[in-house]
């Protein structure tokens, strides 16, 4: 079989066009056209390059949460402070709420409890520090955790419900 035509569009530029049209619509309510207009390709040539829907979005995810670890998750993992570095963590978390619906697919999902894996890690590894510096009580950091994260699933459906 003759090999296609050679790609006429950038496929980062059309991965970061995906990732915004699935951050605003979630991916349940992503249609094709709604992908074919964001990336200004037809069907046949997003089927090509990226697969299916759920193929594509598993690329999208993967290249949010590659963000979201640079911009977030990476910081927090690696600051030399712990409870400044949560601060900074929780005041930059607004502009990265979850996607709506990317957990119904069962390979988006694996990808999601991998992120949400990493994402404890590195709240253990800042409350580490903090016990460390003597900012909190080194007993108390599961519950230092759970605050965090109830926290930041507050913020998730603060923002999802519109509140700014």
């Amino acid at each position: 079989m003759p090999p296609g035509r050679p790609r006429t569009f950038d496929t980062d530029a059309a991965l970061d066009a995906a990732v915004d049209v699935f951050w605003r619509r979630g991916y349940r309510r992503t249609t094709t056209r709604d992908l074919e207009s964001a990336l200004g390709l037809g069907q046949s040539s997003i089927s090509s390059a990226f697969g299916s829907k759920v193929d594509l979005a598993d690329r999208v995810f993967g290249r949010y949460l590659e963000r979201l670890d640079a911009g977030l998750i990476a910081p927090l993992r690696q600051a030399p402070d712990g409870l400044a570095a949560i601060d900074r963590f929780l005041a930059g978390l607004g502009e990265w709420h979850a996607a709506d619906g990317a957990g119904a697919e069962p390979r988006l999902a694996a990808r999601l409890a991998q992120h949400r894996t990493a994402l404890r890690r590195a709240l253990d590894a800042a409350l580490e520090r903090a016990a460390r510096d003597g900012e909190i009580d080194g007993d108390d950091r599961g519950t230092h955790r759970d605050l965090v994260v109830a926290v930041v699933l507050g913020l998730n459906l603060a923002l999802q419900a519109g509140y700014r």
